[in-house]
């Protein structure tokens, strides 16, 4: 009788286990986006500077810049439009081999920039490829 008493405890708690996994996992997973056009950031510093960090030691500036919202400032140096209609502004970071990619958040449909510009965006580092990549950019 109190094997039968252990296993339905045992299978109680390993279902009630189960139940609060699902439900944490359910909240986190519709977790809804934070505004970064209003969001504070928690770094600010110009494209030179940030590509300079990641250039310099990219685990120390993965470390410190990566997924946190940057606040980043700089001249447009290259507007591109991709087919699916996102747009992406590439800052003058002053080197010859890269720079800093701003993808626009997928709301900001009508919006025109031109190279040259100075512009501050608000964005999300994913970190370093060839260049810097902010995502789900907002102008300030």
């Amino acid at each position: 009788m109190t094997k039968i008493m252990n296993k339905k405890i045992i299978l109680g708690a390993v279902a009630l286990v189960l139940l609060i996994g699902a439900l944490v996992g359910y909240r986190m997973y519709n977790k809804p986006h934070v505004d970064l056009a209003t969001a504070t950031a928690d770094h600010q510093l110009s494209a030179t500077a940030l590509f300079a960090a990641f250039e310099a030691d990219e685990a120390a500036a993965n470390a410190k810049y990566l997924d946190k919202v940057i606040r980043v400032e700089g001249e447009i140096m290259k507007v591109t439009k991709e087919e699916n209609g996102q747009s992406s502004l590439t800052l003058n970071a002053g080197g010859m081999l890269g720079g800093v990619i701003c993808q626009l958040d997928p709301s900001l449909t009508e919006v025109s920039f031109t190279e040259g510009q100075n512009i501050t965006l608000n964005g999300l580092c994913t970190g370093m490829l060839m260049d810097v990549v902010l995502v789900r950019c907002k102008p300030v």
